[in-house]
């Protein structure tokens, strides 16, 4: 998960910049366009008002009237001719580039992307480790343990042999492959070794019962021993001793059997 908010970051970082160099280029151009026709249309306005002084020639003089110029004439404003710019006339105002805000706000949106992906990523992470931390206890409370219905034990020369059945609970699960595991111990406490073997029964279904017989290599003079069961995956399968009373005051007289 780290790594994937680490991806999902440099990506957009790198979405981001490409944006910005888009962006930049496309401003440049349309700047590029836009002096280009502030150019042109200089060039246009200056030829428009050559040709205009050049059409332009001196007007002849008016004659002079025949009847009496009324009084006050004199007083009459005249009109001049007042010289009027052609480029001032076609220029075209120059307006601000709106592609400066424009590359603000793409990359103010790409940013913001970015930080929704991974804010909704790490709030996926959390939601799952939750979920999975609450589902580890109840899964291991459902799980119903194998049931030991009868454990027996022999001395050989060199070695300690135990047998038992075991029963799979009807509410249980389908269960493969399970390891049985006895450890030896002497009348200290002391570990002296261990062995292990697989249930007779490798495919254990719910109500089956299966026997199994588990061979300790030991030499020393075994007080006590212990056994517990795996299942294929390596967890711990827990159990619960259902032998009858009597079967387990023998065993305890002999003082080689514990679970």
């Amino acid at each position: 998960m780290d790594s994937a908010l680490v991806s999902v970051t440099l990506l957009s970082m790198a979405m981001a910049g490409i944006l910005s160099t888009v962006v930049w280029r496309m401003l440049r151009i349309e700047r590029r366009r836009s002096g280009a026709r502030v150019m042109a249309l200089a060039e246009m306005a200056a030829q428009l008002d050559g040709g205009t002084r050049r059409a332009a020639a001196p007007a002849p003089a008016p004659p002079a009237p025949s009847h009496p110029v009324r009084p006050g004439a004199a007083a009459d404003l005249t009109l001049r001719d007042a010289p009027v710019s052609a480029s001032a006339l076609f220029a075209e105002p120059e307006h601000a580039s709106p592609w400066g805000t424009r590359a603000a706000v793409m990359s103010g949106v790409a940013l913001a992307l970015a930080a929704v992906v991974l804010f909704a990523l790490s709030a996926q992470q959390r939601a799952t480790v939750r979920v999975s931390t609450a589902a580890k206890p109840v899964a291991a409370a459902a799980a119903p343990a194998l049931e030991l219905l009868s454990l027996h034990d022999a001395r050989q020369p060199g070695s300690l042999t135990i047998t038992g059945l075991v029963q799979n609970p009807r509410g249980g699960t389908m269960l493969t492959r399970v390891t049985v595991t006895a450890f030896a111990f002497d009348a200290n406490g002391a570990f002296l070794a261990s062995g292990r073997a697989l249930l007779d029964v490798t495919a254990l279904a719910p109500g089956d019962e299966s026997p199994f017989v588990v061979t300790v290599p030991v030499a020393e003079n075994v007080a006590r021993y212990r056994i517990g069961f795996r299942g294929d995956d390596g967890r711990v399968i827990a159990h619960t001793d259902r032998r009858q009373p009597g079967a387990v005051a023998a065993v305890g007289d002999r003082s080689t059997a514990g679970i």
